[in-house]
């Protein structure tokens, strides 16, 4: 079922341990959980001090439809629309069983 103004495709990525190299260390690769359609937006961008000088974040919110167990989104996890990635900050419920509210901040590279 989609929503209306539910027109971008969205997919959910998750790390997980797979394996190990020749040395023993974990080799860590994110996996696709789902490919949804779903909103989204710019909300705000958030000038922080770094190290290196200043650095700019952009906040976006993502609408994405009602989804329980490992198919809900958690926090570090990946969200990846129209070629940009970005990190899952929080997780609400807009409407019980109807739509969830996400946060998360673009991952610039």
């Amino acid at each position: 079922m989609s929503l209306p103004g539910f027109v971008s495709t969205i997919s959910l990525k998750r790390g997980g341990q797979t394996s190990q190299d020749a040395i023993g260390s974990p080799i860590i690769v994110e996996t696709t959980v789902w490919t949804k359609k779903g909103h989204y937006q710019q909300v705000y961008g958030n000038d922080q001090a770094s190290p290196a000088g200043r650095t700019s974040k952009s906040m976006f919110k993502f609408w994405l439809p009602y989804l329980s167990g490992s198919d809900r989104p958690a926090i570090n996890d990946t969200l990846i629309a129209n070629g940009s990635e970005y990190t899952v900050s929080s997780i609400n419920e807009e409407s019980l069983k109807h739509h969830l509210l996400v946060e998360a901040w673009i991952i610039e590279r």
